[in-house]
Parts: C-alpha cells; structure tokens; sequence
C-alpha cells in the first residue's frame, strides 16, 4: 500500500509501508486441481576482464624483482609458451531451477478450501551453493449463518548450502581469512586455481615453502569444499478468523496470527585453513534462533448507507508479541584430525552464548469516512500504540492521518476523451519505536587476566530517554483515463519527512562506546511517481498493452548531531569508499572517500577540475586528507516499460527497466588495480607511466614520465623505474572518483512466451486449461558501467540500502532461462 495514509491503520511496522499478501481459496463448484512445473538455468551474463601479459611479482624501491609469496600480479612479462588459466571463467557453473506445485481447491455455497504442496530447488552459479524449500499450506472456509470462520496454515522447510563471498572471516578478532570471491578475483592466472588440494588431504598451497600458513590466502576451490556453512529452517506460520454480521450494517472481526520458526546455522571452517594461528585446527559454531510472533486484532465495522452518503467508523485493537531465543556454541582446535565435533576439542577452547529477545506492542486504532454519490470520498484515522522497547515515560505515541478524493468527471458532460477524472491528497502522520534493549546499557562480563580483573562497556550504548520516530508525510495526485480508457494516466507527488530517527551511529570512541543509541535527527524525501497505460491495438485476434512508469525520489538528510559531519548508518566499508548520509541537507545515499588535491587559486582556494597538485616528495599525485563526499548513490530518476501483445492463444510480454543517474562505486576494479590484474594496468606495456599537474610546492606546471629502465631520486631516495609505475597505480587506486560512474542503464529485465492450449483441449473431459510457458530474464544490458553489473549490493552483511552502489568483488549478475507449464484439470 503506498503512502504512510494508506499504512496508518498497521502500526509501527507500517512506518515505511505496507505489503498486504492475500492467501489463494478456493470457489464455489467442482474440485479443481493445478498443476504448475518450471526449469530454469542461469549463468553468470558478465565477469571481471583480467590482463594475462604479466604473471606474480612485486619490484622494490632499487627495483630488484621478488616472486616469492607475491600473488599481486606487478612482476616480469609471461612468456609466450607459458600456459594461462581462466581461473575465474572456470570457476562459475549454470545454476538451474527446478519449481514445482500442486493445489487442490473446491467449495460450496458455505464453504470452500485451497491445498497446496510445493518444492523448489536451486543450484546457483557458485560450486556448492544451493536452495531447497518445501512448503505445504492449507486454506478453509466455511459459513455458519452469520458466522464466517477461516483458518490458513503453512509449513516449510528450506536448507541452504552457502560459502564464504567476499568478507572471510573478520580479521578483528585474529580470524583473518579472505572469502572465495576475493581470492578468485586476485589469484595469479599463472597458476591453476583447480589445484588445490594435495593426496594427503591437506591444501596444496603455491607458497608453501615461503608464508606461513596465516600470512598465506585460502584458494576458492578449497574455501568451497572444504569449509561447510549449512541453514536448516522450519517455519509454520496460520492463522483464524472469524467474522460475525450482527446486522447487515454491522461486524464484529477477529483475528489470531502465528508465525514460528527455527533456524539453524552451522559453520565449519577446516584445518590447514589461511588463519590466525589459534584455528588453524579447525572452527566449528553451531547457531540457533527460534523465533515467535504472535498477533491478535478485534474490530468493529459500521457501514451504512442514508440518501446520497455513505459512511462507515470501524474500531479495533491489537497486540503483537515478538519473542527470539537465540544459542551460538562455537570451538576451535579438533584434537584428533577427521572428527568434527565439540567433543573432539577443549574445554578451554569451546564457548556459548545465550541470548532472548522480546519485544510487546499493542495498539488501539479508528477509522471514519464518508463519500457523498461515489464522487467525494474523506477518510480520517487515528492510532495509538504503547511499546515496551521505549522507556515508559515515552512508550506511548499516537498518530493520525486523513486522506481525500473527488472524481470531478462526475459533474462533467460524457465525453470520449476525457473519460474519467480523480483528484486525490493525503496527509499522514506514522510512529515507530525502537529495537528492543535500545535503551539499556550493558556491561561485559568480567575477565581474568593474571591477578587482575577487569570490566568494561559492550560496543553499544543505549538510551534511556528514547522517544518515538515519527513520519509525517503529505501527497497529491490524480488518475485520469482518455478515449473511452484507451489511454490512462497515473500522478503521484508525495513529501515525507521522518524526525526523531532512532539509530546507533558509529562516533567518536572518547565517549567509551562504538555505537550510540540515539534519536539522531531527521531525513527528508520528495519523489514523483508517473504511470502511462495504453491499449495501443484493441482488436478481437490481436491486442497490445503497455504501461510506461517514472519515478525519482530525492533523499537528503536533515538536521544531525552537532559536531559530526557525516552519518554512517552501517559498516559498509570497501575500498577507499564509505557509505553515508551527509547532515544538514546532503545525500541520504552518499559516499566518502578521498581524492587528489586540485591547484589552488590566488586566494588559495582549491579550483574545482582545475589540474591536479604533484607532490614533489612522492613524486605522484598529492592526496587530499580530509574525507570528502564523492557521489550520492540515489539514482536520478528509474522506470519501466511493460508490453504485452495478445495474438489469439499467444501472449508475448516484455519489460524494459530504465536508470539514469546515480553513482556505482567499482571497487572489484579497484582490487584488481591494486593486485596488478587489472587492463588498465597495461598503459604504455608497463613501460612509462606520465603526471600532469602542478607543482604543490612551487605551484609551476609539472610533467614527469617515469620510464621503467631508469631511476629516479625523489627527494633522498633513489627509486627504480619499475617500482615508479607500480607506485603510479597504488596512487591511482587511492582516488576515489576514479572508480566511480554516474550509472545509467536500459535493461531487457525480462521476455516472456505463452501459448493457451485450451482451445485444442475442449472437447475431452479431464483437462480443463493447459499453459506453456518460456521466460528470459536479464538477457540483454545496455549501460554506461564499466564493470560487472551496475545492479549491485557489496557483500557483507549490511541492511537494507547500506551497501546499494557499492560493486565490490561479489558475485556476478546472472541471467536466467526458464520453461513451465500449468494445467488444469
């Protein structure tokens, strides 16, 4: 439902909207039995180019070569009868889709069901990645008089076979470890990345002889299938409902909800594995969350109709409770090799954790609307929640909407262009509470070293005198149909702005804590919403529909703390970029980084795109060292265009998904400039590379080409050619904008066939409808981005749009095929 007016009614967790799913049922009549069964197969549709003219190898500053331990690629040209691996063509599979289910449904005049049996099963692109979920679900009706009762119920289980992509293990608590992505993307390909495992089980390392094991990388193959992260989930969700006519104006609702699962994670790393020394004898943690949400809602509904006006005031409250349990058991170190279990390791060395959530909410609520001869419609509401993850004092917050339309066209002559005509405006005001325990402070638990005992704060503060996050939004709008509904328009202009936000931002540690709970200020969005539909061809054999839709939306944040410059609402790190969102009316979805310093001007000011300060003690760019926003990663405007041609029993239907603007960061490229795999590398064959600037000293106009067969003393130090040009590209790398790209793209998102056979069926009696269906998705792009995919999310466990923009060695884009079929019998 769009619109915080629309989402009002729902609650907290309606603050940014609200997603309404309704069940299948069945209907009056015969049983009836659907069948539906899909294959796909999808493959990765773009991978990084990587140079194969140079092979491992680092030049120091005298410019004497070293091989030994090196995966960068800076090192001496391959020779031509050497043998070049694709290691990361090879290394991506088709992953294939096999879906299917099977509902049957029926009904009466007072009752009906819906039963479903379903099974989907994924392989994806990366070896030993898959996805196995099947779910069961009933539905029932059934009539009483003026007794309605209904009950749905589900239940599913999904295992997931994972690997670890591009973050590891975290370095901060001496794991170390690089995941499979960022080594595939940084492996030599003058080594076969398939050999990586030797006869007595053990990694086959190409450095063995020279890094210790935890200074050493982990190869894909051997992060792939050796280590094992499973998920195992079982999940039931149901529901009652009961509805009882009082009067034919008059209803009572209620409704009980349950939603309960279990999931467990299981994680094992193996011995011999790139590692601090403390687990190079394996890691194992097993973690399980059991999770319960539990809702009710009674309401009452008038609805009554005198002379030309129709009202109705419908009255309700609610309760919803949410509790987590969570356990994580977790060791290191198997005593005897080949057994995986806490029982093969100290007891010293194994730990667990225990941890429960809950969380309570309930609300009371009201609506009250009137329309006057289906042409005038106001509707006003108003809703109260307490919730327990606020401080007492602040608990309990209120929020009201009202929203309006009026079809003008009603008062106005039939004509056949303009057929239908309504104007539309709401305002809305929606609260949201905290996560629970945002309020409490906690303390760690106490620990032994020697003699001494020593206490200290958790990384989070919390805040006791939290107050609700409020939404205040306003919209206008209109829907207007021409030649007779041939054509219609859809307008939508809408404002929200959320004050009080409660976040935990990362600031300065002075004040004994990481992160900080905090009502930590406001951000404001505008955005424009268009949809163009047309029946462009309207004949009995043959009909096209299509829809046009644009949006842009503008998010900046407001005021903030005092004294910070920029937020950070999560961890999304890589590279030389950041995410943030910048105060006092900068980006929502800005990026930090750093870039080279510009010439100054007479009055000592930097000139914007003026040439580029060389600082005459590196020799190279000179950096700037404040941290500067370098792009704001919103795009300018997106759409869609949908088609869908009808030509008897065949249907045809495309969709066309548009970007203009918004900035991607490339850091897969920046790694790859960085380990010397990069073509862009290849300037000049590595023989020369030339700056262009001024003189940050002097301020004169400066070239200097460095050449790789000659010295050069910057300073007191004498630095070889080739260490030179090497140095050019940590340079380059450290530049921010150089990775950066205003994105615009038209993709074919997806293509789709279906032909009915029915007609061909109609005269046997056992099946009653049969469909055949083939779908591409994301087969063709056509982008300014250099990289991957400009579609992208880093890697890393950030929420929500945390990383959005951020292209950093993670898994390719794919682009998928699939065939189904439905029949009906």
């Amino acid at each position: 439902m769009k619109g915080a007016a629309a989402a009002a009614l729902y609650g907290s967790r309606a603050a940014d909207g609200v997603v309404l799913i309704t069940t299948k049922k069945g209907e009056e009549g015969r049983v009836r039995v659907d069948f539906n069964s899909k294959i796909s197969t999808s493959w990765a549709n773009k991978l990084p180019e990587v140079q194969t003219e140079f092979g491992p190898g680092v030049y120091s500053t005298n410019g004497v070569l070293s091989t030994d331990g090196v995966y960068s690629s800076w090192g001496p040209k391959i020779p031509a009868d050497s043998t070049i691996y694709d290691n990361i063509g090879n290394f991506f599979r088709h992953g294939v889709i096999y879906d299917n289910n099977v509902n049957v449904s029926g009904g009466s005049k007072n009752g009906s069901f819906y039963l479903s049996g379903s099974n989907f099963k994924q392989t994806g692109i990366v070896p030993g990645t898959d996805y196995d979920k099947t779910t069961f679900r009933f539905n029932g009706e059934q009539k009483y008089g003026n007794l309605t009762i209904n009950a749905n119920t589900a239940y599913s289980v999904a295992n997931t076979n994972r690997t670890l992509t591009t973050a590891g293990l975290w370095a901060g608590l001496g794991y170390s470890g690089v995941g499979s992505m960022q080594a595939l993307y940084g492996w030599p390909t003058t080594y076969n990345i398939k050999n990586y495992i030797n006869p007595d089980g053990s990694q086959h390392r190409i450095y063995a002889g020279t890094l210790l094991l935890e200074d050493d990388r982990d190869n894909p193959y051997w992060i792939i299938n050796e280590d094992n992260l499973t998920s195992k989930t079982d999940r039931f969700t149901g529901g009652v409902n009961a509805n009882y006519k009082v009067t034919n104006w008059w209803d009572v609702t209620a409704r009980l909800g349950y939603d309960q699962y279990t999931t467990n994670d299981y994680t094992y790393i193996a011995p011999g594995s790139a590692l601090a020394p403390l687990f190079q004898n394996g890691r194992l943690s097993k973690d399980m969350v059991n999770y319960t949400y539990i809702t009710t809602t009674v309401m009452t509904n008038f609805h009554k109709t005198i002379g030309d006006f129709d009202a109705h005031l419908l009255l309700g409250t609610t309760s919803e409770d949410f509790n987590t349990k969570n356990q994580n058991l977790w060791g290191y170190a198997f005593s005897t090799p080949g057994t995986i279990s806490f029982n093969n390791m100290e007891n010293t060395n194994k730990f667990f954790t225990d941890a429960t959530t809950r969380r309570r909410l309930v609300g009371a609520y009201g609506e009250v609307g009137a329309s006057y001869k289906s042409m005038v419609y106001l509707t006003a509401t108003g809703r109260n929640d307490w919730s327990s993850t606020l401080p007492q004092q602040n608990w309990s917050y209120f929020y009201p909407s009202v929203s309006g339309s009026f079809i003008f066209t009603q008062l106005l002559p039939a004509s056949n262009i303009l057929t239908f005509g309504k104007l539309r405006a709401s305002w809305a005001r929606v609260g949201k509470d905290a996560n629970p325990y945002a309020t409490n402070t906690y303390e760690n638990p106490p620990i032994t070293i020697g003699n001494f005992m020593g206490v200290g704060n958790q990384y989070y503060s919390g805040n006791p005198n939290l107050i609700p996050e409020i939404q205040t939004s306003w919209e206008v709008g209109g829907t207007f149909r021409f030649l007779n509904d041939r054509l219609g328009l859809d307008y939508t202009y809408y404002h929200n702005e959320t004050k009080n936000q409660i976040a935990q931002p990362r600031l300065a540690q002075s004040g004994g804590f990481i992160f900080s709970a905090l009502n930590s200020g406001s951000v404001i969005n505008n955005g424009m919403e268009v949809a163009i539909n047309g029946k462009i061809v309207s004949q009995k054999d043959f009909t096209w529909d299509a829809t046009l839709n644009f949006s842009y939306n503008r998010g900046r944040l407001g005021a903030f703390l005092p004294g910070v410059a920029y937020f950070y609402p999560t961890d999304a790190q890589f590279g030389t970029i950041k995410s943030a969102s910048i105060p006092n009316g900068g980006y929502f979805l800005g990026m930090t980084g750093q870039s080279y310093l510009h010439a100054n001007d007479a009055n000592g000011k930097e000139i914007p795109n003026g040439p580029y300060q060389i600082d005459p003690t590196t020799g190279l760019y000179k950096m700037n060292t404040a941290v500067l926003v370098v792009g704001n990663r919103e795009p300018d405007y997106i759409g869609g265009f949908v088609n869908t041609l009808r030509y008897k029993n065949l249907t045809l239907n495309f969709l066309l998904d548009i970007r203009i603007g918004g900035d991607v960061f490339n850091g897969t490229e920046y790694a790859m400039v960085i380990n010397g795999l990069s073509k862009q590398t290849l300037l000049n064959d590595r023989q020369s590379v030339t700056i262009t600037g001024v003189n940050s000293g002097s301020g004169t106009d400066t070239t200097i080409t460095y050449n790789a067969n000659q010295s050069y003393t910057i300073g007191s130090t004498t630095y070889s050619g080739t260490n030179m040009i090497q140095r050019y590209w940590s340079n380059y790398a450290a530049n921010s904008y150089n990775f950066i790209t205003s994105v615009n793209w038209l993709k074919l998102r997806s293509v789709s066939l279906t032909y009915d056979f029915s007609n061909v069926l109609k005269n046997q009696k056992v099946i009653k409808g049969l469909t055949a269906t083939v779908v591409g998705t994301n087969l063709l792009t056509w982008t300014n981005y250099k990289g991957m995919d400009p579609e992208v999310s880093a890697a890393g466990g950030t929420g929500g749009s945390g990383s959005t923009g951020i292209d950093y060695l993670g898994v390719p884009a794919v682009a998928s095929f699939s065939f189904g079929v439905n029949v009906k019998f």
